[in-house]
């Protein structure tokens, strides 16, 4: 709703000095970003802009097909955006962390093959040190 209410005033004169200053500053702090060595900071500002897009589509849908309000649809689009990211951490502490039994049972095998390794000397040895 917020990003179509954006896009439905460009026509009309959003571009006082105020806003036309923060475009050009942040058209320059990108450009300054973009030929410096940190670019790749770049990528966290499209991918953030990508996930604000993608929140914004998906609570537009489920304004349309459902008879939520609008607060409670943003807040199922955040609660779906989050889902991926539950699902990996979920997936990760699984898989890598105590909680798995293949990890312990690893982890056993490998205490039973180790060895410790010491040197063996002869009755008479003296250590310089």
């Amino acid at each position: 709703m917020m990003f179509s209410t954006v896009f439905s005033t460009i026509g009309t004169d959003i571009w006082g000095s105020s806003a036309l200053l923060g475009g050009i500053i942040l058209l320059a702090v990108s450009a300054i970003i973009a030929v410096s060595s940190q670019r790749w900071l770049l990528w966290y500002v499209v991918g953030g802009i990508a996930y604000f897009i993608a929140v914004e589509m998906t609570h537009n849908l489920i304004l349309s097909w459902f008879a939520f309000s609008d607060w409670h649809s943003y807040v199922a689009a955040l609660a779906i955006s989050w889902l991926p990211l539950a699902t990996w951490v979920l997936y990760r502490a699984l898989r890598y962390d105590d909680v798995s039994d293949a990890l312990q049972r690893e982890r056993e095998q490998a205490k039973a093959r180790y060895i410790e390794h010491t040197p063996i000397y002869d009755d008479h040895y003296q250590p310089r040190f």
